[in-house]
């Protein structure tokens, strides 16, 4: 796996899946797969839904024992709409955090961010590329996301690997 700040408002993944592209792109649009993997090592009765179209919206929530003090509740999550779709070939979202990540809880108006997806397949195996932009310069925003996105790619692979 790779993992690469190319700049300090952006996060490259780049990963080897031993599983099918349709394996993979499952599992960033199905809620009961979206659901499993994301929120690795924080989910506890995690929920998705998926309206996978453009213009369409995605959530992913959990309760969580890793709210900030302060944080208004103790369910967490992530959503956005969806603003491109190539099945087995690429999705790109907007991703809205609903959750303590730093930045967004000294009360400034945070602007979304955008994940692209892209899906390399290779017969039994696919390489999924994830480049997750606009997360605010602070110099430390976008390693601590590396970090969280290292730990998801390990749960997408427990869950397409299997």
């Amino acid at each position: 796996m790779l993992i690469e700040n190319p700049e300090g408002t952006q996060v490259y993944a780049s990963r080897r899946f031993g599983a099918p592209a349709s394996r993979l792109w499952r599992a960033f649009t199905d809620p009961g797969d979206m659901a499993a993997w994301m929120w690795t090592g924080h989910a506890e009765n995690c929920v998705a839904e998926s309206d996978l179209r453009i213009g369409g919206s995605y959530s992913v929530y959990t309760d969580s024992n890793a709210t900030a003090d302060g944080w208004h509740t103790d369910r967490i999550g992530r959503l956005g709409i969806y603003v491109d779709i190539v099945p087995e070939e690429r999705l790109a979202y907007t991703l809205h955090w609903d959750a303590p990540v730093g930045y967004n809880q000294r009360g400034d108006v945070v602007p979304d961010e955008v994940m692209l997806v892209t899906f390399r397949p290779g017969g039994d195996f696919c390489v999924v590329e994830l480049r997750h932009l606009g997360i605010p310069d602070d110099g430390v925003s976008a390693v601590e996301h590396g970090k969280a996105l290292a730990a998801e790619f390990e749960s997408l692979a427990a869950l397409v690997e299997d």
